[in-house]
C-alpha cells in the first residue's frame, strides 16, 4: 500500500520516463556528432577495390552541454590535415548556443588474406577446402602473404598452418625437391615448354636448380606458381 512516501508505481514510472527522456535526447545528439565526425574521415581515406575500411569515433561524454546543431556544422583536421591511424576531428556549431569539440576517431584499413580454414598439417598438399580469405588490418601484416586462394592451391606447406594466421610465402614450397615441373623458356615472342625434375625446394619468385628431362642439362629458373618454372634464352 502507498504510504505517502513514495508516489505509486504509474507515477514512478513516468517520474523515471521524464528524467531518461532529456539523456536519451542527449545520446542522440552525441552520436549524430561521432557519426559526423566519421563520415568526415572517411571521405579522405583512399581504400583499395578489395579493402575494408573501419572508422570509429570515440564515445562523446554525455554530460557536456552539446545541442543539436540545425544550423552550419563544420569540421577539420588540425595540423597538415593528414588522416592517420588516430586522428582528432575539430567540429564547431556555428549558431547559438554554439559550441566546439575535438572527436578522437580511429582508422583501420583492413586487406583480405589467404589463411588456413583449419589446423592444417605440414606436407599437405593444399587445396581449396584447407584455405580461406579473412580481412586483417594492414598494420599488423609482415612479410609476404596473398590475397589469392587459388594462387597456393597445388602447394605444400613446410610447417603446421594455424586457422587465422596468415598464409605466407616462406612457409610454402610452391616447387617441390623430385616435383616434376613445366619449364616455359622464352625469349623475346617465342615461347618453348618442356619438362624438368626439380633438384630443390623453391617458393614464389626463387630461382631453384632444376633438371632438363629431355637434354639432361640442370638449368636454374624461377619459380612461377605450383608445377611451373621460368627460364629466360
Amino acid at each position: 500500500m502507498f504510504n505517502g512516501i513514495f508516489p505509486p508505481c504509474k507515477a514512478w514510472l513516468g517520474l523515471l520516463l521524464a528524467a531518461a527522456a532529456p539523456a536519451q535526447a542527449q545520446s542522440s545528439v552525441q552520436d549524430s556528432i561521432r557519426h559526423y565526425a566519421e563520415d568526415y574521415v572517411r571521405d579522405f581515406v583512399p581504400v583499395a577495390e578489395h579493402d575494408r575500411l573501419e572508422v570509429a569515433a570515440a564515445s562523446i561524454d554525455t554530460r557536456l552541454p552539446l545541442t543539436e546543431c540545425l544550423g552550419k556544422l563544420t569540421a577539420d583536421i588540425r595540423g597538415d590535415g593528414e588522416v592517420r591511424r588516430n586522428t582528432h576531428v575539430y567540429l564547431q556549431c556555428h549558431e547559438q548556443p554554439g559550441w566546439e569539440l575535438f572527436v578522437p576517431v580511429r582508422v583501420k584499413i583492413l586487406k583480405p588474406v589467404v589463411t588456413a580454414a583449419d589446423p592444417v598439417a605440414r606436407n599437405t598438399l593444399l587445396q581449396a577446402q584447407h584455405l580461406r580469405v579473412d580481412y586483417q588490418d594492414e598494420v599488423l601484416l609482415r612479410g609476404d602473404v596473398f590475397s589469392d586462394p587459388n594462387q597456393l592451391i597445388g602447394t605444400r606447406n613446410k610447417r603446421d598452418l594455424r586457422p587465422g594466421q596468415p598464409i605466407r610465402s616462406s612457409q610454402l614450397c610452391v616447387v617441390c625437391k623430385g616435383d616434376k615441373v613445366m619449364i616455359l623458356a622464352e625469349t623475346g615472342s617465342l615461347s618453348i615448354k618442356t619438362e624438368g625434375l626439380a633438384q630443390e625446394d623453391g617458393s614464389f619468385n626463387d630461382s631453384i636448380r632444376i633438371r632438363n628431362l629431355n637434354s639432361g642439362r640442370e638449368i636454374s629458373a624461377r619459380v612461377t606458381a605450383s608445377g611451373v618454372v621460368r627460364v629466360r634464352l
